[in-house]
């Protein structure tokens, strides 16, 4: 590894030691930290939750698992959550790419994730969310209110939301296994857009299904600036996915999770071109290898196959992506890709699924970081390979394949620190800037918290 990639990565790690060091003083409720600021903080946010929950009930505020305040008649709960995530890392690029795209080699750092949630329950039958991500302040993520327990519906959600589309896109940031999500997940995903959701779980939450309609806030855009700002649509969408458990025993710790979702993209403005492409699976650069250019596109057809597979420490992951383009000027291309992935738990942990909402959610160690109790938190391995071929009828943007080795320590369910090798490899791209054949190296780490 390249000095200056040592030296950035090292950089990132290092500063967040202090919160790591910090939040390992209060991971376990038995833990006795030593008085300081943090551990008074800590007490004092406690000791009104307890006053909180007493029989005088007002609207002071207290802590769990985040700040909450509650109204004196439990009317209207709210939660409030500050994420951050810091990643640093460098990119090694050959001459081929860093003569097509000249800022892609060299180090770089900085926050992937700075983000405020705040989740509100109403009278037991209503939620609201919002989730703003001070990374770019422009990107409002969540916006929505939800109704729940609707006989044989289930809930249904209006506003800003992901599209209930591929299991990887609807696992959150904060749990998937890798860094970044794979190349075809981020280039085919609707992503977020405006509009109306129903969800609910059947057959003793064995299987789960999910359909909506949305307006197309952007094209085909990767998860990133312009598909989560609320500019004016370009069509709208119908969304549905299913899921099913063929097999779930022991609490989840051996499972088998089957699903399909299905999108059609209806296009009303002639003026507004599409476009695919995604990033190399790391946001160290902005660059994208595989780019088809914007075409003119009446409509689309995107369907998507997932599986996984847990049995104890042990899972495997993957997907198939397949767009359908209605683009009779560009003979109706067709664009796909997969990925697929495996992880193993050193310390005998296994993933957690949700069976409400079919995906899997944020891992809770079996010992909780905190050495003088002999708690060093849980550690993954894990790999994956993923492609995408951006190539048909006459557009060109080219074909990648990527192979990820991961590296993740679990300090707490809401710490962890996360280790990527990326080796990517382009070829056959047309569109500008055209070249033939290029490979890239990635080097990148993150640190991760939740308060």
């Amino acid at each position: 590894m390249p000095l200056r990639s040592i030296l950035s990565i090292f950089a990132s790690l290092l500063a967040a030691v202090f919160l790591v060091l910090i939040s390992s003083n209060t991971v376990k409720a038995d833990s006795k930290p030593p008085a300081g600021p943090v551990s008074k903080y800590n007490e004092s946010m406690e000791k009104a939750g307890e006053e909180r929950r007493g029989p005088v009930k007002n609207w002071q505020p207290y802590w769990k698992d985040g700040l909450r305040i509650d109204s004196p008649k439990n009317n209207l709960r709210v939660k409030i959550n500050l994420s951050v995530m810091v990643d640093g890392g460098s990119i090694e690029a050959d001459d081929a790419l860093q003569g097509a795209f000249p800022n892609l080699d060299g180090p770089n750092a900085g926050f992937r994730q700075l983000r405020i949630s705040t989740l509100g329950t109403l009278y037991d039958w209503a939620q609201f969310k919002l989730d703003i991500d001070f990374d770019n302040v422009s990107d409002i993520k969540d916006e929505w209110i939800r109704f729940t327990k609707i006989p044989y519906i289930g809930h249904i959600t209006l506003g800003h939301m992901k599209e209930s589309f591929s299991l990887e896109e609807l696992t959150s940031r904060k749990a998937i296994t890798f860094l970044e999500r794979s190349l075809p997940t981020v280039a085919f995903t609707p992503g977020r857009n405006v509009g109306i959701s129903s969800h609910t779980a059947v057959l003793n939450q064995r299987m789960t299904w999910a359909v909506g309609a949305f307006f197309n806030m952007d094209s085909f855009d990767d998860v990133g600036n312009s598909k989560d700002q609320l500019t004016k649509p370009t069509g709208w969408n119908l969304t549905a996915r299913i899921t099913g458990l063929p097999l779930h025993v022991d609490n989840g710790r051996s499972l088998l999770h089957l699903g399909l979702s299905f999108t059609h993209k209806f296009g009303d403005r002639d003026d507004i071109g599409v476009r695919v492409r995604t990033r190399p699976e790391s946001r160290l650069t902005d660059d994208r290898l595989v780019d088809t250019g914007e075409f003119l596109m009446d409509s689309a057809d995107l369907v998507d196959a997932e599986f996984a597979f847990v049995n104890g420490p042990m899972s495997f992951q993957g997907e198939y992506f397949h767009t359908f383009a209605d683009a009779g000027a560009m003979g109706n291309p067709d664009f796909w890709g997969f990925y697929l992935f495996g992880s193993f738990f050193i310390t005998g942990e296994h993933r957690n699924y949700d069976l409400r909402s079919g995906t899997f959610i944020r891992l809770k160690p079996k010992n909780d970081f905190c050495p003088r109790k002999g708690g060093w938190g849980a550690w993954e391995l894990a790999g994956r390979f993923s492609f995408i071929d951006l190539n048909d009828e006459g557009i060109r943007g080219g074909k990648e394949a990527s192979f990820t080795a991961g590296l993740n320590w679990y300090l707490n369910r809401k710490t962890r620190f996360m280790l990527n090798y990326i080796r990517t490899h382009v070829k056959d791209r047309e569109t500008s800037p055209s070249f033939d054949s290029g490979r890239a190296d990635i080097f990148q780490a993150r640190f991760q918290i939740e308060f």
